[in-house]
């Protein structure tokens, strides 16, 4: 077989292949993210932290947003900690929503604890909810 034949094979075939790649990516891409709702890139803050009661609780978190077909959307992830065994647990209310000047317009709200002074919690995440804040409220609470 001619040389030229062959690489004009090889080059081909090599093309096939990647395009194949390329499209199985671009595949995947697509599906992940819904045709119909341009997503925005996620930018987050820094790591941020609490500490309550002479730091016998603590929450460790950041927040993120992104906006979904024009709308503004907000979540975050932390971590929570009890230090001290005192009967105390360390109790952590989210809120997400739109910040103004007279506070929050809640859109969603959930409370998370945790009780062990071996360790921190596992990183709770709160998922995607419409605003722009997330409001973070930390407490050492009797239990």
């Amino acid at each position: 077989m001619n040389v030229r034949i062959r690489i004009a094979l090889s080059c081909a075939t090599l093309a096939a292949v990647t395009g194949v790649a390329a499209t199985s990516a671009t595949s995947a891409v697509a599906t992940a993210a819904s045709p119909n709702s341009a997503t925005s890139a996620v930018t987050c803050s820094k790591w941020k932290s609490i500490s309550a009661d002479h730091n016998s609780v603590g929450v460790r978190y950041m927040e993120c947003d992104r906006k979904v077909g024009g709308r503004q959307q907000t979540s975050a992830a932390l971590y929570i900690w009890d230090n001290k065994t005192d009967g105390k647990y360390a109790r952590v209310n989210v809120a997400t929503g739109y910040a103004h000047w007279n506070g929050l317009d809640q859109t969603w709200f959930r409370y998370y604890s945790w009780t062990s002074t071996r360790h921190h919690s596992p990183k709770y995440e709160t998922g995607w909810h419409s605003g722009n804040d997330v409001e973070v409220l930390l407490k050492a609470v009797r239990g």
